[in-house]
């Protein structure tokens, strides 16, 4: 299969005309094209059974007041090496209409119109040209990301209805839940079309939790970020805050030391254990199999208190900083967390036992809300989701970062795509976080925690940061603008990609089973909704 130095060579040999320029950023090979070019080579790239690239990012840029342009770039993931390759095309000023990809490559369906709705780009050809972003009470004509509209620019309030999709017959009902719901979570919508028990249809409508969080890091130089980044997704503060530091640091050509490296690998399965093991026992809790949750959750609480004694907060805060990190860890905290670790990896392979021997427990999980490998490809799932359908990819061990090219982790994967194959993917991460906490802490190197910007990048540059969080990949993309403030941050969860795919998950499933299927993909709202 090819490199991605390889693929540009053959893309360009396939569309010879529509290439107007071969370059890199930061070492990502990228083919400049003509807009009316860019479905056909996306395509090509999407199906080419030697490429097979899942599309893993989309973005707009606004290049003035420096450029009157406007750029849209294409991130491709290439199926065997996991290779990047980037598509980049320009709009001139004045120009606002692009060419949709989304019929030949699904997954850049939310990504088209997010441009639309924050940018007032047109894709031309999509299927779906409602709202997603700007809410109908918002007045036409607001697109926030585009530099004439300020970040405290207060909005006029207007009169709109969203149009949702209906399916039309005898027996069919709808049910709509939420966006608010009873119990303690955020707010998101979601509309059941049913024909008695089984599910016809989902349709989500989520960002009832935008914050402008794009638009508030443009207000920000490039070494505030962090504090923004740990509280886009609050239970990811390790994940997101390293995935924005890294896209710094190779603006500011920063590299990192060794026992900086380490600590944040040790940090983020710190980061995933605990999430883990709560979603774990909220699985448990959602088929009614109270005790296991409750085991669950002791477990869980013990990993925050153990947070917080070794940073300071539960949710591993303010331990991320451009360069390193900020909080060292004694021999004796060092030791503390072995010691624990290890005792709550016997407790909790008594749990295992427990949830494997319970035959009610697996007959609830099986053959429930199966997101088929297919479909999971087609829509670029990855993370836990994407590994429990089929998808072997992790970027700790595809894409090492931090201290991953010295530890690397074993990679479960499962084909089945149900419920208990999410659980299970879980189950083995638990085990191998613990075991790659444990191999950190024997390997950690002695030195200093953070290191100095060497220089000020060149206002227009730009760099891709991709983690793996405990959910997938945290993708971001930071450019600088003038005296070293932010130009651009677009910020991807996981979550963003994984809400359209969770509505194929619930299709023929019984209404009963959606909040368990939900759980068993526990996205976030804030995340997604930024």
């Amino acid at each position: 299969m090819p490199d991605a130095l390889t693929a540009i060579a053959q893309v360009q040999g396939a569309f010879s005309q529509a290439v107007t320029q071969v370059g890199s950023v930061h070492g990502v090979p990228m083919l400049r094209l003509r807009t009316q070019n860019v479905p056909a080579v996306a395509r090509y790239i999407h199906i080419d059974p030697t490429l097979r690239g899942s599309l893993s990012l989309l973005w707009a840029v606004d290049h003035r007041p420096r450029e009157a342009r406007y750029e849209l770039c294409y991130l491709f993931t290439l199926a065997e090496r996991k290779d990047w390759l980037l598509l980049s095309v320009d709009l001139e000023e004045g120009e606002r209409e692009f060419a949709s990809i989304t019929p030949v490559v699904h997954a850049a369906k939310w990504y088209e119109r997010e441009i639309r709705d924050l940018f007032g780009l047109i894709p031309v050809g999509h299927p779906d040209m409602r709202r997603l972003v700007r809410h109908e009470h918002w007045p036409k004509g607001s697109h926030p990301l585009k530099k004439d509209c300020a970040y405290d620019q207060v909005l006029e309030r207007v009169q709109g209805e969203y149009a949702y999709r209906k399916i039309h017959g005898d027996g069919v009902f709808e049910i709509p839940v939420g966006p608010i719901h009873a119990g303690i979570i955020e707010a998101g919508h979601f509309r059941l079309s049913v024909a008695g028990e089984p599910i016809l249809q989902l349709e989500v409508r989520h960002f009832w939790k935008h914050r402008g969080v794009e638009k508030l890091f443009e207000q920000l130089r490039l070494t505030e970020g962090v504090p923004l980044a740990e509280r886009v997704s609050g239970d990811t503060s390790v994940g997101h805050s390293l995935a924005y530091c890294q896209a710094v640091e190779t603006l500011l050509r920063i590299t990192v030391p060794p026992r900086a490296r380490y600590l944040r690998s040790l940090f983020l399965e710190l980061e995933r254990l605990h999430n883990h093991i709560g979603d774990v026992g909220a699985i448990c809790n959602d088929t009614a199999y109270a005790l296991a949750h409750a085991h669950c959750g002791r477990l869980k609480e013990q990993l925050m208190q153990l947070n917080d004694r070794l940073t300071g907060s539960r949710f591993l805060r303010t331990v991320n900083t451009v360069g390193g990190v900020a909080v060292d860890l004694s021999d004796v905290q060092l030791s503390q967390v072995d010691t624990e670790l290890h005792a709550l990896e016997q407790e909790f392979v008594g749990i295992e036992q427990i949830l494997f021997a319970n035959a009610s427990l697996t007959e609830r999980l099986e053959n429930t809300g199966v997101l088929s490998e297919h479909t999971a490809w087609d829509h670029a799932v990855m993370g836990v989701v994407g590994r429990a359908s089929g998808i072997d990819r992790d970027l700790r061990r595809d894409r090492p970062f931090a201290a991953y090219h010295e530890c690397q982790p074993k990679v479960a994967v499962y084909r089945y795509g149900d419920v208990r194959a999410r659980m299970r993917v879980r189950l083995d991460e638990v085990h191998d976080s613990i075991r790659l906490i444990h191999t950190l802490r024997r390997q950690l190197p002695m030195g200093p925690l953070v290191t100095a910007p060497a220089e000020a990048p060149t206002p227009g540059q730009w760099a891709i940061s991709a983690v793996e969080g405990w959910r997938g990949e945290i993708v971001y993309v930071v450019m600088a603008g003038e005296e070293g403030r932010i130009h651009r941050c677009k910020v991807r969860d996981p979550s963003f990609v994984h809400w359209p795919a969770i509505q194929w998950a619930a299709l023929g499933n019984i209404v009963p089973d959606f909040p368990l299927i939900n759980k068993s993909f526990n996205l976030s709202y804030a995340g997604n909704d930024l």
